[in-house]
């Protein structure tokens, strides 16, 4: 007996939304590579649920800026999405993921902040030593070592401004294709059974 594919919850989501928009069983079921009848219970299931709530959802209000609505609008509309709620539920689904730490990431930035920690440590005593010298009316003392410290210093801030740049900018295509999978169907295009 052939082993079952297990939808998610977006996926099942999806295929409710697309039921209910007018895309084919059939063409579901090929899409998603289920039975028939997964795509019948799915749908079943769904509306069983709402009405068990005694409605199809909790509104949920929440307060944005005008500027932030529009922004949002523009990233859906560039998505081809027409429905702002459809979208929002889709997003809720999909929080799980979308807004787990980096691990990697957080260990890379730790890493990264022990290095700067020593080298700034190291300047911190450079810096005494000159400001001792400094109120006993000596001659300020800068040795070879101490130039290379402070070289040194440069040279890992600059580093860790491109490695911090590049983390953010794998981080943030992690979460453009964390987004865009959560909100996968939802275009207008979509909706009429295109693929």
């Amino acid at each position: 007996m052939p082993r079952r594919r297990r939808l998610s919850e977006i996926e099942r989501l999806t295929i409710a939304q697309e039921r209910r928009n007018g895309v084919s069983a059939a063409s579901l079921a090929a899409r998603y590579d289920v039975s028939l009848k997964t795509i019948y219970n799915v749908v079943n299931h769904r509306d069983e649920r709402q009405t068990a709530n005694g409605s199809r959802s909790r509104v949920v209000g929440i307060r944005v800026s005008d500027d932030d609505l529009r922004r949002f609008d523009a990233a859906l509309s560039r998505r081809g999405i027409a429905h702002r709620s459809d979208a929002m539920r889709r997003l809720m689904l999909a929080a799980e993921g979308v807004f787990l730490p980096d691990d990697e990431m957080c260990d890379e930035l730790r890493s990264l902040g022990a290095a700067l920690n020593r080298v700034g440590n190291n300047v911190n005593q450079i810096a005494r030593r000159l400001n001792e010298a400094k109120v006993r009316g000596e001659r300020l003392s800068y040795p070879a070592s101490s130039h290379r410290d402070v070289r040194a210093l440069a040279g890992l801030v600059f580093d860790l401004a491109d490695q911090v740049q590049e983390m953010s900018r794998a981080r943030r295509s992690v979460l453009d294709l964390e987004i865009s999978s959560a909100l996968a169907g939802l275009a207008v295009g979509d909706a009429n059974g295109a693929e």
